[in-house]
């Protein structure tokens, strides 16, 4: 898990740049608080039930659709539709949470780390302490947020509404798609051009880290650099739609 979470902290870092350390040198711990619980619950399905690409991507939408409520940012600007910017929350949803968070982060993981299918599985008491664990940091968060940020992004009444119903067709869709019985079926640890996709994400996000720092912008809650967002965003844009075309291309589960 430390090796997704490690990837993810590349890909924060990466639009924040290094020198973010020292101005908010508390938001790794943060992050790192919000991602392992995340992905050592995801981990916990994936072996459990032998969790399929899609199913990950499918999580990780869910995820990146509860957690607007506690980090509210470019998902309810305007233009709106029932309260929510669907072009912003689908991009951050599929291309980031779903694809780049989800299956190329646990890609990347097994490759460098090879999973133990037979590990014991968290006990109910486990999950538990990992699910509140994220409910209580992200409440930090949002509490942070609207202390500290006073021009920030107000949620309308509707938005919970279309959130709520969001989360209760993915969360219908998940349960649907996971596997009846958890069959340990032989499967590719490998693909030659995802290696290489994801060796060159890892270069570029970390190009964009060290060298791309000297333009810091605010976006709603999140202070970055914006020549490194907008070197990050084309990127992962093109990586996934390159994951993506693989995936379609030979008809083979990416292993996650």
């Amino acid at each position: 898990m430390l090796a997704a979470v490690g990837f993810n902290l590349l890909f924060e870092y990466s639009m924040r740049g290094i020198n973010n350390l020292a101005v908010r040198p508390l938001l790794p711990l943060f992050l790192f608080l919000v991602y392992f619980p995340y992905f050592a619950l995801l981990e916990d399905l994936i072996a459990r039930y032998r969790l399929k690409d899609y199913n990950v991507a499918i999580a990780g939408f869910f995820f990146g659709t509860a957690f607007t409520l506690f980090v509210p940012a470019t998902q309810f600007v305007e233009p709106q539709l029932f309260g929510v910017n669907w072009t912003a929350l689908l991009f951050v949803n599929i291309f980031w949470w779903a694809i780049l968070q989800g299956v190329l982060t646990f890609y990347i993981a097994t490759r460098l780390f090879p999973r133990d299918w037979n590990h014991k599985p968290f006990s109910k008491g486990q999950k538990t302490t990992l699910v509140l664990m994220l409910i209580f940091v992200g409440l930090l968060c949002r509490i942070s947020i609207q202390s500290n940020v006073p021009a920030v992004l107000q949620i309308r009444p509707e938005a919970y509404v279309t959130i709520t119903v969001l989360l209760i067709v993915t969360a219908f869709i998940f349960k649907k798609t996971v596997p009846k019985q958890a069959t340990p079926i032989p499967i590719r640890t490998r693909e030659k051009l995802i290696d290489l996709i994801a060796v060159a994400t890892m270069v570029v996000f970390a190009f964009c880290a060290v060298f791309l720092t000297r333009d810091p912008i605010h976006i709603n809650v999140h202070e970055v650099n914006a020549t490194a967002v907008r070197v990050v965003t084309a990127w992962t844009i093109s990586a996934d739609l390159i994951v993506l075309g693989h995936r379609i291309y030979t008809r083979r589960p990416i292993p996650v």
